[in-house]
């Protein structure tokens, strides 16, 4: 670890240590890119995400923008973050933000979120592309929830396991045009086969909110490996 305002550099072991004020310069989990860190949520370092996004996200009014469903303080209650394929992004201790992964591992739909002071910074462009990367060479860490029936009491465990999507799919609001455009730099194509999709959304009451259109991209491990940006 580094402490930029004593210019010290510490050497632990364990997750015995104080992480406050200071840079993490390496850990098995640390996912690098550039003076951005992105942990799993399962990590130590992954603590305190959702809470943090959850203030985030009500300070900037973006909750309907983001989910497609009216704001309510109980669906704060439903927002969960410590989840498989889900990542706390960081840079310099601060958590900036998140990146998930969500669908059938074969086609995942990657979601990210930056916290508006972030923003305009390139932060979610960079970690886009570097989990893009990832995802169509090497794989995905993915955090696996398993109950280890042999301790007493039973305990909840997280097992290492990792996924290789054959393609990325991704649906952007037609007024976000901040995510459309990360999603072209990131090399995602736009779905033109459509003259317009609209994405309807349903609460646990089977309650039907207005449809919003949405923009699709996609990109193919096939068209990414043959550099198709």
């Amino acid at each position: 670890y580094y402490d930029r305002k004593s210019n010290t550099m510490y050497f632990t072991q364990g997750h015995d240590f104080s992480y406050e004020n200071l840079e993490t310069l390496y850990t098995p989990d640390l996912i690098k890119v550039g003076d951005i860190n992105v942990f799993p949520v399962t990590s130590t370092h992954g603590y305190g995400l959702e809470e943090r996004f959850k203030k985030e996200i009500k300070a900037a009014g973006e909750f309907e923008m983001y989910y497609g469903i009216r704001e309510t303080d109980g669906l704060y209650d439903e927002i969960r973050l410590r989840r498989p394929l889900f990542f706390c992004i960081k840079i310099r201790g601060d958590i900036i933000g998140y990146i998930g992964f969500t669908g059938d591992e074969n086609v995942l739909e990657p979601e990210i979120y930056i916290f508006k002071q972030y923003r305009n910074k390139g932060y979610g462009s960079r970690v886009l592309k570097k989990f893009v990367d990832m995802a169509f060479k090497a794989g995905l860490w993915k955090g696996k929830k398993e109950i280890m029936l042999e301790s007493n009491p039973p305990r909840v465990a997280w097992q290492e396991e990792m996924v290789f999507p054959t393609k990325l799919i991704s649906t952007v609001r037609v007024e976000n045009e901040y995510s459309q455009r990360m999603m072209t730099a990131c090399g995602f194509i736009e779905n033109n086969d459509a003259a317009a999709i609209f994405r309807g959304y349903i609460t646990e009451d089977d309650e039907v909110f207005d449809p919003v259109e949405v923009k699709e991209y996609y990109l193919t491990k096939e068209q990414y490996m043959k550099g198709q940006r």
